[in-house]
């Protein structure tokens, strides 16, 4: 491409040790990877071997934007962070995904992102201000919580900066640390301890640059289709006990489809909440400690992690371990220095958590997560991660395969979260849900709107049939490919795909807005097919890097043994209130219930067989062919997976 729109066509990488600056041009990767993940995945083949260690200076912390970020495209400012991941098990290729401001003030700075390798000789931090590139002290700033941090940068680099920071959990390379950046987003998959491993406090951005669009008329018609198309969102605040709404606090370039907002707690504190996962990671142990009554509790579990800089997704995860180890006797008070005793209390969670940070006593051997704190702990503890993280080191039951069927290839296929995957099959469940639940009287989301929902995006009513196999495989290969493809842009999973319309007279959305918003944008002219095919690429090529880091094929696309062995009967959160029987669409819209459900082992296996098939895949061994990576424009991987033997040919 001549001339570049949406790109900035530069990438800034820097190494710490040295203090070198370079340049790298975008210009050859944005037509077969786009931007977001498809940029990470190119330059983590290209320059992480199987051998390197997450936390060595040798890890390259790779940050990249997409290409609407810091246009007018609507939610599509988001960003990543990306390396090899300490927090995964055992450490290999994750990501982050961030919202806030920093990519879209990224792009204005000239850059589509930041490539960071090597170690500071003292804690640092980088500061970029449009072409001015410089590595500062940070050593005043070493020891604050992110808040305070995110504050003191602001006041030296100016209101305009935007920043994303760690804290002490991130310093002591705490295996669950992330980044924090401003209003309440953040960067998991331990990336926080890569960024402390590497003396790097925090990296803060300002440019006065604009991202050019290559068709702004078109790309102004589409944001006015998505705004009507959403019309009437139905915002659903966190329930938490003691807060009020101060004020929406959307990403940039957002119309605040979301319930991010800025919360106030009666205690006086405000903070940045929104409905999901991190505004209840002590939720329901709250309850339980306290008899059925919410207090505090939840609300300041959140901010401690926020504060000290800690995945609350990875939280969730060791607290439900910590639980089930208590409960079965391994840990106690007296043995760990911890009050296992007031599990649900804010005394418990303070301790656990300062003790983590500091890694003191038995919280050293929690600050390398979840996993890795079992099989240091041992005592039976490895026993009881079944059922609550997989292998890698994710919640294993969000949304599970024995409720949702197709879900079952996400879990299976997904060394990294599959979390954007699940949210296609399930946040569209979620309102068909209410319908049911209140007779309609909450929501328009009816059977037959999913069947015409399914027709649409999934290509077939049986999408929507849970009662069979029928088709899944090909649903879980049309949903891998858009959510990839969406990822390389980067677009906010809340809004995208916009799969249920409440301004459409119809109430079905429209698959082809984000084809249609990277054309605009970019003028590359790329119809709906095409742009799946640029996630398919994406996917394929992770598959490669998972193969090269030791997940190689079938053999390893499995579900957990509790999938095929223990029936479903129990949900919690949304779904287990509104929904306790497991309704669901059945055959030609009559309703079944998948309580008491599990996964099918040989309907699974005839699935992944169709999977393979679908993919353009070897079925008996689940390894790529070498004619579907030069199908799909990789020919440059095929030697290095023909030598490890990660490929067929024929």
């Amino acid at each position: 491409m001549e001339k570049l729109y949406g790109w900035t066509g530069k990438i800034l990488r820097i190494d710490l040790t040295s203090g070198e600056k370079q340049i790298l041009p975008t210009h050859e990767l944005v037509e077969r990877f786009i931007g977001g993940r498809g940029f990470t995945a190119k330059i983590y083949w290209d320059e992480v071997s199987p051998s390197t260690d997450a936390l060595s200076p040798e890890n390259p912390l790779i940050i990249m934007t997409g290409p609407l970020a810091g246009t007018p495209a609507i939610a599509g400012s988001r960003w990543f962070i990306s390396g090899k991941s300490p927090l995964l098990y055992p450490d290999q290729y994750g990501l982050g995904s961030v919202g806030g401001t920093l990519g879209a003030e990224l792009k204005a700075a000239g850059y589509d992102g930041i490539i960071i390798s090597g170690r500071a000789s003292k804690p640092s931090y980088l500061s970029i201000s449009d072409g001015r590139v410089e590595i500062k002290d940070a050593q005043g700033l070493w020891g604050l919580e992110t808040y305070e941090t995110l504050q003191r940068i602001r006041a030296a680099e100016g209101e305009k900066a935007q920043t994303a920071c760690i804290g002490p959990a991130g310093e002591n390379r705490v295996r669950v640390a992330l980044a924090m950046s401003e209003n309440g987003a953040c960067g998991g998959s331990g990336f926080g301890a890569v960024m402390g491993s590497k003396n790097l406090k925090a990296i803060t951005v300002k440019g006065t640059g604009k991202v050019e669009t290559a068709h702004p008329e078109m790309l102004k018609q589409i944001n006015q289709q998505i705004h009507s198309l959403i019309k009437g969102k139905v915002l659903m605040d966190p329930s938490i006990e003691g807060i009020e709404l101060i004020k929406r606090s959307p990403c940039r370039g957002c119309p605040g489809g979301c319930p991010r907002g800025l919360y106030k707690h009666s205690s006086g504190v405000e903070e940045v909440r929104k409905n999901c996962q991190s505004s209840y990671v002590y939720y329901s142990l709250d309850r339980r400690y306290h008899e059925g009554e919410g207090t505090e509790a939840s609300f300041f579990a959140t901010s401690l992690c926020n504060r000290y800089g800690l995945c609350t997704q990875e939280m969730g995860n060791m607290l439900r371990w910590l639980d089930k180890c208590v409960q079965q006797g391994i840990f106690s008070d007296e043995g760990t220095g911890i009050p296992f005793s007031k599990m649900g209390s804010l005394e418990f969670i303070e301790t656990l958590i300062q003790k983590m940070v500091a890694r003191q006593g038995f919280g050293d051997v929690l600050a390398e997560g979840t996993i890795r704190a079992a099989r240091i702990a041992g005592k039976g503890s490895e026993k009881l991660l079944a059922g609550t993280i997989n292998k890698t080191g994710f919640n294993s039951n969000a949304y599970n395969p024995r409720y949702f069927i197709s879900n079952a290839v996400f879990y299976a296929t997904e060394s990294t979260s599959t979390m954007n995957q699940l949210h296609e099959v399930c946040f569209p469940i979620m309102r068909w849900v209410m319908w049911y639940a209140t007779d309609g009287a909450s929501s328009p989301f009816s059977t037959e709107v999913m069947q015409n929902i399914a027709r649409r995006f999934w290509k077939s009513e049986k999408a929507v049939d849970f009662s069979t196999y029928e088709g899944k495989a090909k649903v879980a290969c049309i949903i891998q490919d858009r959510e990839y493809a969406k990822e390389n842009l980067v677009a906010c999973d809340f809004l995208y795909p916009l799969i249920t319309a409440d301004g459409a007279e119809d109430h079905v959305g429209d698959p082809t807005l984000e084809s249609r918003l990277l054309s605009a944008v970019t003028g590359m002219n790329i119809n709906e097919t095409e742009y799946y095919q640029t996630g398919e690429r994406i996917f394929n090529l992770q598959r490669a890097i998972q193969g090269r880091e030791g997940r190689a094929g079938r053999k390893d696309d499995t579900l957990d043994e509790f999938n095929f062995t223990q029936a479903i009967e129990v949900e919690e959160g949304f779904l287990g209130i509104f929904n306790p029987e497991f309704m669901l669409p059945g055959p030609g819209g009559e309703l079944i219930s998948r309580r008491g459900c599990v996964v099918e082992r040989d309907k699974f296996e005839k699935m992944m067989d169709e999977y393979y098939a679908l993919r353009g895949w070897d079925v008996k061994t689940g390894l790529q062919k070498k004619e579907k990576l030069e199908v799909l424009s990789l020919s440059e991987i095929i030697p290095e997976m023909e030598k490890r033997n990660l490929i067929i040919s024929g």
